[in-house]
């Protein structure tokens, strides 16, 4: 299994707060079974692109040589979780921000009320860079709730979703549950993340969450939403049909 979407670094946004934190969940995520995870902390920095990557690259080799030192074989990639608005017109080089290197990027868009017509314009600049974007949890928009064809155009767009685990189970709320089921089932979301924040109640223990999984998403859903999809996306591979 491959995390896509985790907050496993420590002080650089609302996931884990100190380095102990972030060696909890990677131990976590090493004991469930995971053989890599993925960086993403949030970004909106727009205008100091360099720093925040040096600042999130430095968090990763110490979390990266404190695993080393405890035996833990667990590879922790970079990406970050890009937070989109009209200041994507005007960035610079965003490649320092795609997941490990890739041509993948995961985005999000507000959690609260947005003017949703932005949305596929703000991805179309992406997919005009050459990046494809992976659109985090789109279970979890309200704008989505009230403009649901938005999710048919940004797929014809050739935009990617990942659904939130959590909301598989329910945790986000019974619609963002049915809206999570409904996309895995019909392949309209490639990924399932954990979206990891800390260890105690937006934590990663894989275990515990298939075991609570509904019936509806089955072990080879999990398979290729947390395994062959991220996978590919790591070598920088097309998805699998």
């Amino acid at each position: 299994m491959v995390d896509i979407h985790s907050h496993i670094l420590f002080d650089i946004d609302d996931g884990a707060k100190d380095i102990n934190e972030s060696l909890t969940l990677c131990r976590d995520a090493f004991e469930n079974g995971f053989k890599a995870v993925v960086a993403t902390p949030h970004f909106s920095r727009y205008k100091n692109i360099d720093s925040f990557v040096r600042e999130r690259d430095d968090k990763i080799v110490e979390i990266r040589d404190r695993l080393a030192m405890e035996g833990i074989t667990l590879p922790v990639a970079a990406g970050v979780e890009l937070y989109l608005n009209d200041r994507i017109f005007a960035a610079d080089n965003l490649d320092a921000l795609t997941i490990n290197g890739s041509r993948y990027m995961l985005c999000e868009l507000p959690l609260g009320p947005f003017d949703v017509s932005r949305a596929p314009m703000w991805l179309d600049e992406l997919i005009a860079r050459d990046y494809i974007p992976i659109l985090a949890h789109p279970e979890r928009y309200l704008e989505f709730y009230r403009h649901m064809p938005i999710i048919d155009e940004l797929l014809d767009r050739g935009v990617i979703f990942q659904v939130n685990i959590d909301s598989l189970l329910g945790t986000n709320g019974d619609i963002a549950q049915m809206m999570a089921i409904d996309m895995v089932e019909r392949k309209i979301a490639r990924f399932i993340g954990t979206d990891a924040h800390d260890p105690l109640y937006r934590h990663n223990r894989l275990r515990e969450k298939i075991a609570a999984m509904p019936a509806e998403i089955t072990d080879e859903m999990i398979v290729e939403c947390m395994s062959t999809c991220p996978r590919a996306v790591l070598n920088d591979e097309d998805l699998p049909e």
